[in-house]
């Protein structure tokens, strides 16, 4: 019978049935080959085109690995998948003869015939435990170094291995209790092999059991962010009421939270700037453990007769978080911040934004949440301390008034008069700073682009922390 062939739910009867074949080498063989199978998985999950790049280093001997796996070690699995079965069904028939045979001379000759078939029994598994040996090495490089996604994937191929390896060990020493004194030399050379291979099996298991560790190691290093944000939310979420000081002292506990875990949040990629930490779908999918997408359209709100673009959607029971795309990345960016205001600080299962805002306009009619949410975006995309030291490194100034110099340095043409007539006043002023991108015969980008935030937006925080005098 060609056992793969049959379904799944035969197989596993055959093993399970009480005979002698399907038996242990067989499903010492098959444990390979489940091996070999989730390995060629992961290596063509790495090799998908969008994650090619930042697998392209190892990618090339992933390749070779994989082709070694389908051309070679599958096969070979294979063939004795199926040919221990028949191999030691040829031993147990004539053992089952010798048992029946009452002839002394007939039963020694039936004896000598089932031990000469176990010698060919016991070469079989000694091939599969090579092969797994091989494929366990396989797995140890893959899961180092191929699609982190899918290291439980490469850790169970890799402890498959190492186990077929050690049922191959117990299989070959205890067929070889069958020898007696006459096959020293068969039995020594069968062990010498083995001990080599005993090496290996102990090797290869610590080897696995250092991958357990791995992913051990990097949970337990999630979880004071975790225990931290838990903590945090619960703080302010349970506040009813939230000044606009406290929705400022959670942004920037949760920002030194973020800054303190970022090597764990973003890994190989970690920040080296404070600004490169002010990722609002980051932080939910690294942090909150929030599934966060953007969609081409979330559906029309309706609120005093007219319609709106829904702009975002949060859905703190099923921690799920969705962005229209209709408006600008920076209205975009914004939103994105305000649902996570509402995440850390609203206990409402499901709220959206009925409308795209990019931070620049609060509209007093607005629910108390809303307005929340509004300020926690705000502060959180422009950290006062950040925006600060950013203004103070492009523009030189302690605030920022109009004067030759600073005039000149703006315009180009020194026309104190003139940069205040094009400004008419503060807000005009702040607007200009924030969307300017050069001073001083420097380019540069502009610091609302440098915060991925509108221009009026970042023009209101720049008067709230002062920075601007008309």
């Amino acid at each position: 019978m060609n056992l793969l062939a049959i379904t799944a739910e035969e197989l596993l009867e055959k093993f399970g049935s009480g005979g002698h074949k399907p038996g242990s080498g067989s499903a010492a063989a098959l444990q390979g080959m489940l091996s070999a199978k989730l390995l060629i998985t992961v290596i063509s999950l790495t090799n998908e085109p969008k994650r090619r790049e930042k697998y392209s280093q190892a990618l090339p001997e992933l390749l070779k690995m994989q082709t070694r796996i389908k051309e070679y070690i599958f096969p070979e699995l294979a063939k004795f998948f199926q040919e221990d079965s028949i191999q030691f069904g040829k031993t147990i028939r004539i053992r089952k003869k010798r048992n029946l045979n009452d002839n002394p001379i007939g039963k020694n000759i039936l004896a000598r015939e089932a031990l000469k078939e176990l010698k060919t029994a016991i070469e079989i598994p000694l091939e599969i435990a090579e092969l797994c040996v091989e494929l366990a090495e396989i797995g140890n490089f893959v899961f180092d170094n191929a699609f982190q996604g899918a290291r439980g994937d490469s850790q169970v191929a890799l402890s498959g291995a190492v186990s077929a390896l050690g049922g191959c060990l117990s299989i070959i020493n205890l067929n070889l209790l069958s020898f007696g004194s006459d096959e020293y030399s068969f039995i020594k050379d069968a062990l010498e092999k083995t001990d080599t291979l005993k090496i290996e099996h102990v090797r290869l298991n610590v080897t696995s059991n250092s991958k357990i560790e791995i992913l051990e190691n990097e949970l337990k290093d999630k979880l004071p962010l975790y225990d931290d944000i838990n903590k945090l939310i619960s703080k302010f979420k349970s506040k009813s009421k939230l000044s606009d000081s406290e929705i400022e002292n959670s942004v920037i506990e949760l920002q030194n939270l973020i800054w303190k875990n970022r090597k764990e949040i973003w890994k190989k990629e970690s920040p080296e700037k404070p600004i490169e930490i002010l990722k609002p779908g980051v932080i939910f999918k690294k942090a909150l453990g929030f599934d966060f997408g953007e969609i081409n359209d979330l559906g029309l709100s309706a609120e005093l007769n007219n319609e709106y673009e829904i702009a975002g959607f949060i859905d703190q029971k099923n921690k799920i978080v969705l962005i229209s795309k209709v408006s600008n990345k920076q209205t975009q960016n914004f939103t994105a911040a305000h649902e996570l205001g509402h995440a850390m600080l609203h206990k409402q299962a499901v709220m959206h934004r009925d409308r795209p805002m990019d931070g620049s306009v609060l509209n007093s009619n607005r629910n108390v949440q809303e307005l929340q949410a509004d300020k926690f975006a705000s502060y959180f995309l422009m950290p006062s301390k950040i925006v600060t030291e950013v203004f103070h490194e492009l523009f030189l100034v302690e605030k920022f008034t109009i004067n030759p110099d600073t005039a000149f340095y703006l315009t180009q043409d020194g026309a104190e008069n003139k940069l205040r007539d094009q400004c008419k006043n503060l807000r005009g002023l702040s607007r200009k700073l924030a969307s300017t991108d050069s001073y001083r015969g420097k380019s540069f980008n502009s610091i609302s682009k440098l915060f991925n935030v509108s221009d009026e937006a970042m023009a209101i925080r720049l008067e709230e922390l002062n920075l601007v005098e008309f």
